[in-house]
């Protein structure tokens, strides 16, 4: 191995780090009676580390058996409707670290009005897009491809509907793109709203380039990180070795034999000090 090259955009996107700094400091002098509904970010070494400070990460069936004074906090990706109005009307204490972007897609859909049809581009079963569903109204429609969207929409929705599209904040660019080109041409009455996140295009561009680059890629990243899994598939395209870890200890020197220059790109959620024990190990 001759060379290393360190993705300048890897490590906490600014919605991320928000969250986390958030938890941080509310956990500073111990954790106990602090409530994550869900993983604040999909990170196992980062949610490991804050239950040992005493933070419970806790699924939303559970939120009937909080005591009265626990201190809630709803994670990046946001979550349902029904569930921010149930947190209110409880009066429970409400760290909100939604991140700001998946905060914005809820507006845009809340106001798409009861004769617009939603079309959400991602994974319907992520709990950002699930959250996104929520506020979507009855007309919603998700679709995890351009081609899926192109298969499905013309048989549901009059090419003279009114509609809005919106994408999932970490959805692939370029997928993103080929449905804005069909969705264009097809529905003349809907408005497009581009709602990938900046940080999650310049991180996608940044480890497609360097997948080319590059005889091997590491990719740093919890496997349940949309975004992280995201970047493995788009180095995947450009480069014939890949590896997407969630720990240095999980690289192994076979996989660098006969390799001069390797990248190393990390997913919106993974820490930096992981980035950095990966480079080092390597």
């Amino acid at each position: 191995m001759s060379r290393i090259i360190v993705a300048a955009h890897a490590s906490f996107c600014p919605g991320v780090r928000r969250a986390v700094t958030l938890l941080e400091q509310a956990a500073a002098h111990g954790g106990e009676g602090i409530y994550c509904l869900g993983e604040i970010i999909h990170n196992r070494q980062f949610n490991d580390s804050v239950r040992q400070k005493g933070v419970r990460i806790l699924s939303e069936a559970e939120l009937d058996a909080l005591p009265a004074d626990a201190h809630i906090f709803i994670r990046t990706h946001g979550v349902e409707r029904q569930t921010y109005e149930r947190l209110a009307a409880g009066g429970y204490a409400c760290t909100d670290a939604t991140c700001p972007y998946v905060r914005k897609i809820h507006e845009i859909v809340s106001s798409a009005g009861p004769d617009a049809a939603v079309v959400i581009l991602g994974d319907e079963t992520h709990p950002e897009v699930v959250g996104i569903r929520s506020f979507a109204g009855e007309r919603a429609y998700i679709c995890g491809s351009a081609a899926e969207a192109a298969e499905v929409l013309p048989a549901r929705l009059a090419a003279d509907a009114p509609a809005i599209a919106v994408a999932q904040t970490t959805f692939d660019v370029g997928e993103w793109k080929k449905f804005c080109e069909f969705f264009k041409n097809l529905y003349t009455n809907a408005k497009i709203f581009d709602t990938i996140c900046k940080a999650t295009e310049y991180r996608q561009k940044e480890a497609a380039h360097m997948s080319e680059i590059c005889q091997a890629m590491v990719v740093v990243g919890d496997a349940k990180s949309s975004n992280t899994s995201r970047l493995a598939m788009i180095c995947r395209e450009h480069c014939g070795k890949v590896i997407l870890v969630d720990q240095a200890s999980q690289l192994e020197p076979d996989f660098f034999r006969g390799v001069s220059d390797v990248g190393i790109t990390a997913g919106a959620s993974t820490p930096a000090w992981i980035i950095k024990e990966a480079n080092n190990t390597m």
